[in-house]
């Protein structure tokens, strides 16, 4: 069973289309304060791991194309207006959050790189973001386990995508870690 890869809600927009995504957007935001265990990387190095990557972005929609999502529910609106989109700035949906799934799309699913900008908070984007996530893990059959590392909003991945943290030794299972140079962790 397929699940969607476009979300409307009000004037956002989730979607997992590599063509969206905005990489200057998405620099901004690990380089910004409400994001201090990532910083921004390379473009060419940005783009290889989210193409690499299963990403939902999330955007604002351009109040007219917000109207016009409304009105077509049942057709696929990106290739109605992508060619418009990509044409002109002016209309062009503005990123403002993002979730990333390292992936095999069948039997693991790494969430990473999960934000949404301050400006943008407190009006359950994070927790639709986190459904649309779920929607699509959901939609996988042979799926074994998803993960991921959370300093803070653990509540917000327990309420939408079922997740608890790991308790060591259960099972006879051991979460192993190595930190590599773009760490900001230690060992």
């Amino acid at each position: 069973m397929a699940s969607p890869t476009e979300w409307y809600r009000d004037n956002y927009l989730i979607s997992t289309s590599q063509s969206l995504l905005q990489l200057a957007a998405i620099n901004a935001a690990f380089d910004s304060d409400f994001m201090p265990y990532w910083k921004a990387l390379d473009e060419t190095l940005l783009q290889q791991a989210l193409s690499k990557s299963l990403c939902f972005g999330v955007y604002e929609l351009p109040n007219s194309t917000s109207q016009i999502a409304g009105s077509h529910s049942k057709l696929n609106l990106l290739q109605i207006l992508l060619p418009s989109l990509m044409k002109s700035d002016k209309a062009s949906p503005r990123q403002i959050g993002l979730a990333r799934l390292i992936t095999d799309e069948l039997t693991i699913a790494y969430v990473t790189d999960v934000y949404i900008l301050p400006e943008h908070q407190k009006k359950g984007l994070g927790g639709w973001l986190m459904e649309c996530v779920n929607e699509t893990l959901s939609s996988w059959p042979h799926l074994r386990r998803t993960l991921l590392v959370a300093s803070e909003y653990g509540k917000l991945y327990e309420d939408k995508l079922g997740m608890k943290p790991l308790e060591q030794g259960k099972n006879g299972i051991t979460l192993y870690n190595k930190a590599g140079g773009g760490s900001y962790f230690g060992d």
